[in-house]
Protein backbone atom coordinates (compact mmCIF):
# COMPACT_ATOMS: atom_id res chain seq x y z
CA UNK A 1 0.00 0.00 0.00
CA UNK A 2 2.96 2.29 0.96
CA UNK A 3 4.27 2.08 -2.78
CA UNK A 4 0.96 3.10 -4.70
CA UNK A 5 0.96 5.71 -2.22
CA UNK A 6 3.81 6.91 -3.11
CA UNK A 7 3.59 6.42 -6.53
CA UNK A 8 0.77 8.40 -6.81
CA UNK A 9 2.42 11.21 -4.78
CA UNK A 10 5.41 11.34 -7.70
CA UNK A 11 2.67 11.44 -10.34
CA UNK A 12 1.26 14.10 -8.45
CA UNK A 13 4.62 15.98 -7.71
CA UNK A 14 5.12 15.42 -11.70
CA UNK A 15 1.66 17.27 -12.15
CA UNK A 16 2.79 20.35 -10.14
CA UNK A 17 5.88 20.52 -11.84
CA UNK A 18 4.34 20.01 -15.98
CA UNK A 19 1.51 23.18 -14.17
CA UNK A 20 5.17 25.57 -13.60
CA UNK A 21 6.80 24.69 -16.79
CA UNK A 22 3.86 25.40 -18.65
CA UNK A 23 2.87 28.68 -16.03
CA UNK A 24 6.53 29.77 -17.29
CA UNK A 25 6.73 29.00 -20.66
CA UNK A 26 8.50 25.74 -21.25
CA UNK A 27 5.97 23.63 -21.83
CA UNK A 28 3.37 23.79 -24.56
CA UNK A 29 -0.32 23.80 -23.21
CA UNK A 30 -1.38 20.56 -25.62
CA UNK A 31 1.61 18.54 -24.13
CA UNK A 32 0.92 20.00 -20.42
CA UNK A 33 -3.15 18.70 -21.41
CA UNK A 34 -2.17 15.29 -21.90
CA UNK A 35 -0.04 14.98 -18.89
CA UNK A 36 -2.15 16.71 -16.27
CA UNK A 37 -5.42 15.48 -17.17
CA UNK A 38 -4.42 12.06 -17.05
CA UNK A 39 -3.11 12.58 -13.30
CA UNK A 40 -5.08 10.64 -10.55
CA UNK A 41 -2.75 11.82 -8.25
CA UNK A 42 -3.79 15.62 -9.11
CA UNK A 43 -7.48 14.77 -9.14
CA UNK A 44 -7.24 12.70 -5.64
CA UNK A 45 -6.03 16.04 -4.39
CA UNK A 46 -8.74 18.15 -6.10
CA UNK A 47 -11.73 19.82 -3.94
CA UNK A 48 -14.44 21.93 -4.14
CA UNK A 49 -13.23 25.95 -3.91
CA UNK A 50 -16.35 27.13 -3.67
CA UNK A 51 -20.55 27.50 -5.44
CA UNK A 52 -20.82 30.26 -7.80
CA UNK A 53 -24.91 31.35 -7.77
CA UNK A 54 -26.49 33.52 -10.09
CA UNK A 55 -28.17 31.61 -13.13
CA UNK A 56 -31.98 30.78 -13.23
CA UNK A 57 -30.99 28.06 -15.34
CA UNK A 58 -28.82 25.20 -16.78
CA UNK A 59 -25.14 26.48 -16.93
CA UNK A 60 -23.99 25.20 -20.15
CA UNK A 61 -20.64 26.79 -20.80
CA UNK A 62 -17.89 28.19 -18.54
CA UNK A 63 -14.09 29.55 -19.38
CA UNK A 64 -12.23 31.29 -17.88
CA UNK A 65 -10.23 35.42 -19.44
CA UNK A 66 -6.94 35.20 -21.00
CA UNK A 67 -5.35 35.75 -17.63
CA UNK A 68 -7.48 33.52 -15.78
CA UNK A 69 -8.92 35.81 -13.31
CA UNK A 70 -12.77 36.09 -14.63
CA UNK A 71 -14.94 33.46 -15.00
CA UNK A 72 -17.55 33.40 -18.09
CA UNK A 73 -20.52 31.68 -17.37
CA UNK A 74 -24.10 30.97 -20.05
CA UNK A 75 -27.19 28.75 -19.61
CA UNK A 76 -30.45 28.36 -20.18
CA UNK A 77 -31.75 31.47 -18.62
CA UNK A 78 -29.99 33.64 -21.36
CA UNK A 79 -27.39 35.74 -19.37
CA UNK A 80 -23.73 35.93 -19.44
CA UNK A 81 -22.54 36.62 -15.92
CA UNK A 82 -18.89 37.37 -15.60
CA UNK A 83 -17.68 36.03 -12.04
CA UNK A 84 -14.49 36.64 -9.95
CA UNK A 85 -13.94 33.60 -9.19
CA UNK A 86 -11.83 34.06 -6.17
CA UNK A 87 -13.77 35.95 -4.70
CA UNK A 88 -16.43 34.41 -5.46
CA UNK A 89 -18.73 36.96 -6.32
CA UNK A 90 -20.33 38.08 -9.68
CA UNK A 91 -19.14 40.97 -11.38
CA UNK A 92 -21.40 41.60 -13.74
CA UNK A 93 -24.90 40.07 -15.47
CA UNK A 94 -26.19 41.07 -19.13
CA UNK A 95 -28.75 39.51 -21.23
CA UNK A 96 -26.79 37.97 -24.61
CA UNK A 97 -29.99 38.44 -26.55
CA UNK A 98 -30.08 34.63 -27.98
CA UNK A 99 -33.48 33.95 -28.28
CA UNK A 100 -32.60 29.78 -27.01
CA UNK A 101 -30.05 28.51 -24.50
CA UNK A 102 -26.73 29.77 -24.66
CA UNK A 103 -23.74 26.56 -25.06
CA UNK A 104 -20.74 29.01 -25.65
CA UNK A 105 -19.35 31.48 -24.30
CA UNK A 106 -16.10 33.01 -24.46
CA UNK A 107 -13.79 36.34 -23.59
CA UNK A 108 -11.74 37.48 -26.86
CA UNK A 109 -7.89 37.75 -25.95
CA UNK A 110 -6.69 41.18 -25.78
CA UNK A 111 -9.95 43.08 -25.47
CA UNK A 112 -9.60 43.53 -21.71
CA UNK A 113 -11.92 41.24 -20.78
CA UNK A 114 -14.73 43.81 -23.20
CA UNK A 115 -15.77 41.59 -25.90
CA UNK A 116 -17.43 38.61 -25.16
CA UNK A 117 -18.50 35.53 -28.26
CA UNK A 118 -21.60 33.37 -27.57
CA UNK A 119 -23.37 30.48 -29.69
CA UNK A 120 -26.09 28.87 -28.67
CA UNK A 121 -29.46 26.33 -29.82
CA UNK A 122 -31.19 29.71 -31.83
CA UNK A 123 -28.32 29.08 -34.10
CA UNK A 124 -26.90 32.42 -33.28
CA UNK A 125 -23.50 33.65 -33.53
CA UNK A 126 -23.58 36.78 -31.40
CA UNK A 127 -20.66 39.22 -29.95
CA UNK A 128 -21.40 41.62 -26.49
CA UNK A 129 -19.45 44.50 -26.15
CA UNK A 130 -19.18 46.26 -22.66
CA UNK A 131 -19.32 49.94 -23.28
CA UNK A 132 -18.79 52.89 -20.74
CA UNK A 133 -20.38 53.15 -17.58
CA UNK A 134 -20.37 49.25 -17.25
CA UNK A 135 -23.47 48.59 -20.29
CA UNK A 136 -23.07 45.43 -22.69
CA UNK A 137 -23.90 45.97 -26.12
CA UNK A 138 -24.97 43.27 -28.08
CA UNK A 139 -25.19 41.78 -31.90
CA UNK A 140 -25.70 39.28 -34.02
CA UNK A 141 -23.27 38.57 -36.42
CA UNK A 142 -23.75 34.94 -38.16
CA UNK A 143 -25.96 32.12 -37.78
CA UNK A 144 -26.46 28.03 -38.38
CA UNK A 145 -29.33 26.94 -39.50
CA UNK A 146 -29.89 24.69 -36.56
CA UNK A 147 -28.20 24.62 -33.17
CA UNK A 148 -24.58 26.24 -33.21
CA UNK A 149 -22.48 24.46 -30.10
CA UNK A 150 -18.97 25.68 -30.41
CA UNK A 151 -16.37 28.34 -31.32
CA UNK A 152 -12.65 28.78 -31.39
CA UNK A 153 -10.36 31.68 -30.92
CA UNK A 154 -7.90 32.13 -33.36
CA UNK A 155 -4.75 32.60 -30.62
CA UNK A 156 -3.26 35.77 -30.06
CA UNK A 157 -6.21 37.28 -32.22
CA UNK A 158 -8.48 39.78 -30.51
CA UNK A 159 -10.70 39.66 -34.15
CA UNK A 160 -10.68 35.90 -35.37
CA UNK A 161 -13.08 33.28 -34.18
CA UNK A 162 -14.81 30.33 -36.03
CA UNK A 163 -18.20 28.66 -35.45
CA UNK A 164 -19.38 25.29 -36.05
CA UNK A 165 -23.16 23.70 -35.75
CA UNK A 166 -26.07 21.05 -36.40
CA UNK A 167 -25.87 22.57 -39.79
CA UNK A 168 -22.41 20.94 -40.27
CA UNK A 169 -21.47 24.47 -41.27
CA UNK A 170 -18.22 25.78 -40.05
CA UNK A 171 -17.73 29.63 -40.46
CA UNK A 172 -14.71 32.17 -40.11
CA UNK A 173 -15.27 35.56 -38.38
CA UNK A 174 -13.46 38.67 -38.61
CA UNK A 175 -14.99 41.33 -36.21
CA UNK A 176 -13.92 43.85 -38.22
CA UNK A 177 -15.78 42.66 -40.73
CA UNK A 178 -19.67 42.68 -41.43
CA UNK A 179 -19.96 38.79 -42.57
CA UNK A 180 -18.69 35.62 -41.82
CA UNK A 181 -16.83 33.72 -44.33
CA UNK A 182 -18.13 29.68 -44.61
CA UNK A 183 -15.37 27.54 -44.77
CA UNK A 184 -17.04 24.11 -45.41
CA UNK A 185 -19.52 21.68 -44.41
CA UNK A 186 -19.13 18.41 -43.12
CA UNK A 187 -21.31 15.32 -44.44
CA UNK A 188 -21.45 11.87 -42.60
CA UNK A 189 -19.52 9.33 -44.73
CA UNK A 190 -22.26 6.93 -44.79
CA UNK A 191 -24.80 9.12 -45.98
CA UNK A 192 -23.38 12.26 -48.25
CA UNK A 193 -26.61 14.20 -48.14
CA UNK A 194 -26.68 14.15 -44.15
CA UNK A 195 -24.87 17.31 -42.78
CA UNK A 196 -22.83 16.33 -39.74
Amino acid sequence: MAAIDEASGRRAASCFFEVGQREIGLSSSRASSCRISGSEGLIVRMSQYGKLRGHSGCVNTISFNPAGDLLVSGSDDTDIILWDWLAKTEKLTYPSGHQQNLFHARVMPFTDDSTIVTVGADGQVRVGQLKQGGEFITKQIGEHHDRAYKMALEPGSPHILYSCGEDGLVQHFDLRSDSPTKLLTCYSFSNRRRRV
